[in-house]
């Protein structure tokens, strides 16, 4: 296998006029072009780039690039410090520069390089400042590592075709600096990260950048379950006063508890290169609910939303049913699609051709659509077709000042002016390559025009202010490099978002105070939900707070009620512990922690990477 993919690679380099056995070729313009293809090398799915220095030239880097801080460079043992990299880049510079066209002295002299490197707003102090990565923690004992990742740093500006500032292009957050190429789809600056990930992976061991990437997978994933458990509880049969109330009070819970939080800490043993790789990865997560939220802030908080809250919600037309062919349809339901559409108006022969021209690009609407949303893939239904043409025509009617008529991307070196959303509609469907932002704001606005109609808008409305605090808890996770940190606050965070699918937790708190105030007397002050989440059946929930009450009565008749007591339950095979006391002075019962039973390494882990203050009882917030 390994044979014939280096045939099939070597023809690749002959195709595009190189010699695959010069490393020279790696430094040539034409082996940008295929560079970052990715490609599956020893089970991780790397850039050709990658493969090729690895496989081909493990030894012999390109031209120019054979010092002692190049990425497969390996440390000799030596003492090494700053002069020794200025130097490096000093010499290789002049090499590839003097007496060429491309001669500029200022590139290959001395203080130039230093100020670059090392200088006030120089490549390391802008790593801190733009990129939130530190290198001073790591300074006394990789010091070699920190000089090789500024050189791959200074390469990855100097030595790229277009002029690149690499920390600010990282620090200005947005989803043009991921690599969305392996979807046929580009972005502005995702070939340069890519590139610079590749450099970076050169340097490191070779399967963390695995261990890595799996790891953001996982968190991802994860999230993304949780929103579509927050979300189901707008399918339920429970009324929407109890729907509405239950979304309140996960998102109250998720604002109070993102207030408690202290600084995340590192757990893990750093390494200076894999930490920067992994920080980068962390900033391409970030970058994406960075622009979620912009798009989802410009879509709820605009007049076209306040307006659909105030109408009232229309009856379809239809039952929603699946259709084959969307211009079909309209075109044998024109009198009614265009009623719906356009309600109160006199139907012209424009309003008709229009609604097929549309119509027609429907089908390239869902498919970006489904690429966007999570959960389950929309079908094209009359519905959603409705939905489409309805949410079109809105941005068809808009101009200029109107909230909705334009969008701005905002990214490192964009032009800074903002699109109408009709001519970017007009290029998503006509599979023409639109920034992913404008795709987002598209199945944004249809998903608040298929909750409107479903009479559920204030209820996504929730959801969005609920999705904005988990990717506040995302950014949270990975405010520090360091795998092991990032899997225990990760951890922890999701375990805080608590959902009971079968009961919603507002109904079950209140059933709960008003037994235990029956049986004892007092009044309820809950401080933790997790015990609530366990309420899955009339059974369990009675034989819970049955087992609560009494245990109060028999804590009544002690000398120091006020001092906390601890129970202990067995639910599903778990050990739980829960923690009460009473406050006399009030007379009522307070509900401090329920959570299963931790081993001391765990909470020492919880206390060592800065959620200390959480390891004894997760769902402590406010008060002791």
């Amino acid at each position: 296998m390994q044979k014939f993919f280096d045939v099939m690679l070597k023809k690749k380099f002959r195709d595009h006029g190189l010699d695959p056995d010069e490393p020279s070729s790696l430094d040539d313009p034409r082996y940008g072009e295929f560079k970052n293809e990715k490609v599956y090398y020893k089970q991780i799915c790397v850039t050709l780039d990658y493969c090729i220095r690895q496989e081909w030239f493990p030894n012999v880097a390109a031209a120019g690039m054979r010092g002692r801080f190049d990425p497969q460079a390996k440390w000799d043992g030596k003492p090494v410090d700053a002069n020794d990299l200025i130097e490096e880049i000093r010499l290789e510079t002049f090499n590839e520069l003097a007496g060429t066209p491309r001669d500029d002295e200022p590139k290959y002299d001395y203080e130039n390089i230093k100020n670059k490197l090392f200088g006030t707003s120089g490549l390391r102090d802008n790593l801190k400042q733009r990129v939130g990565f530190d290198t001073a923690p790591y300074r006394q004992f990789q010091k070699y590592e920190e000089l090789k990742l500024l050189k791959i740093l200074y390469r990855t500006e100097k030595h790229h075709s277009e002029k690149v500032n690499i920390t600010k292009l990282l620090g200005d957050l947005s989803l043009e600096i991921v690599d969305r190429s392996i979807l046929g789809e580009t972005s502005v600056h995702g070939q340069v990260v890519t590139e610079l990930l590749t450099q970076v992976h050169l340097a490191i061991e070779q399967r963390f950048p695995a261990s890595a990437n799996q790891a953001i997978i996982n968190l991802t994933m994860a999230w993304n379950e949780k929103l579509l458990q927050i979300g189901a509880l707008t399918h339920s049969q429970w009324p929407k006063e109890v729907r509405m109330a239950e979304l309140q009070r996960i998102r109250d819970y998720g604002k109070l508890l993102l207030e408690r939080l202290d600084e995340p800490r590192p757990v893990s043993d750093k390494k200076l290169l894999e930490s920067f790789y992994l920080r980068v990865l962390q900033l391409k997560q970030i970058a994406r609910t960075h622009d979620i939220d912009r798009v989802t802030n410009f879509i709820a908080g605009s007049k076209q939303t306040e307006d659909l809250r105030k109408q009232e919600v229309r009856r379809m037309p239809f039952p929603s049913s699946v259709i084959t062919d969307a211009v079909t349809f309209v075109r044998e339901h024109m009198n009614a699609v265009a009623s719906f559409i356009y309600p109160g108006e006199q139907i012209t022969v424009k309003h008709r051709r229009f609604l097929l021209k549309q119509a027609a690009a429907v089908p390239e609407l869902l498919a970006l659509y489904n690429k966007q949303k999570i959960g389950g893939q929309q079908e094209l239904t009359t519905f959603f077709l409705l939905s489409c043409l309805q949410e079109i025509e809105l941005s068809h009617s808009l101009g200029e000042g109107d909230d909705e008529n334009a969008f701005k991307n905002e990214y490192y070196l964009a032009n800074g002016k903002p699109r109408t959303l009709t001519s970017v509609f007009k290029k998503m469907t006509r599979q023409m390559n639109v920034e992913e932002v404008f795709q987002l704001v598209w199945t944004i606005k249809l998903e608040r025009r298929i909750n409107a109609n479903l009479g559920r808008l204030d209820e996504y409305l929730l959801l969005v202010d609920i999705g904005t605090v988990c990717n506040q808890m995302i950014n949270k996770t990975m405010q520090v490099p360091d795998l092991g940190t990032m899997c225990v606050w990760n951890e922890f965070l999701l375990s805080q978002m608590i959902v009971n699918e079968t009961m919603p937790i507002v109904l079950a708190t209140v059933e709960f105070d008003h037994i235990i105030t029956q049986m004892t007397g007092l009044s309820c002050d809950l401080r933790t939900m997790r015990l609530f989440s366990y309420f899955t059946s009339e059974v369990i929930s009675d034989v819970l707070t049955q087992s609560i009450a009494r245990e109060i009565e028999l804590t009544m008749r002690q000398r120091r009620p006020e001092d906390l007591q601890v129970m202990k339950f067995n639910l599903f095979e778990v050990e739980f512990f829960l923690g009460f006391s009473i406050d006399l002075a009030r007379r009522t019962f307070v509900l401090r922690f329920f959570m299963p039973e931790v081993n001391d390494e765990k909470n020492t882990l919880m206390e060592n990477a800065g959620l200390g203050k959480f390891a004894n009882g997760h769902e402590r917030l406010t008060r002791q």
